[in-house]
């Protein structure tokens, strides 16, 4: 068995501060008070939204490394949908205040932009610790997207 790579401790550390609001605002969506939970859904729908906006920053920079005169213009689009679908659901969250499943479908949309990042991260140059930083960063995104649905249904039992 390999051993794993070295992951640089900035890009630890500013990585998982980057989840923080994420949990902590996925944390006050749960309160029992009406308009401080709302505040806190709208909260972690627009910060979701900017992760994945960030997501595909990055993708879109791995295809500019892997081709810097003739990007892929597919691979460009596709590093553009999961932050176009993101804000388009955080819009849906401001319109529909109860849209629950809305969590879920943001940890859809990590898990679709984690497993394009993991194929491709190595076509394109990315540092050898990236796939590991991204699979875990991405994986506490997930499970922060799905605790919000799992303790609203617990809440109601």
């Amino acid at each position: 068995m390999t051993e794993p790579p070295f992951l640089p401790r900035a890009a630890l550390r500013l990585g998982f501060l980057g989840l923080a609001p994420l949990a902590i605002s996925a944390l006050v969506s749960l309160s029992q008070h009406h308009d401080t939970a709302r505040l806190g859904a709208l909260s972690f729908s627009v910060y979701a939204a900017a992760l994945l906006s960030f997501q595909g920053g990055v993708r879109c920079g791995f295809e500019l490394m892997r081709a810097p005169q003739t990007p892929n213009p597919l691979r460009l689009l596709f590093s553009a949908l999961p932050a176009l679908a993101g804000w388009t659901l955080a819009l849906l969250v401001v319109i529909v205040p109860a849209a629950l499943g809305a969590a879920s479908a943001f940890a859809g949309l990590f898990a679709a932009q984690h497993m394009w990042d993991h194929r491709s991260a190595e076509d394109a140059g990315a540092p050898e610790w990236y796939p590991l930083l991204q699979r875990v960063l991405t994986g506490g995104a997930m499970i922060v997207c799905l605790l919000i649905p799992l303790a609203t249904v617990l809440r109601r039992l």
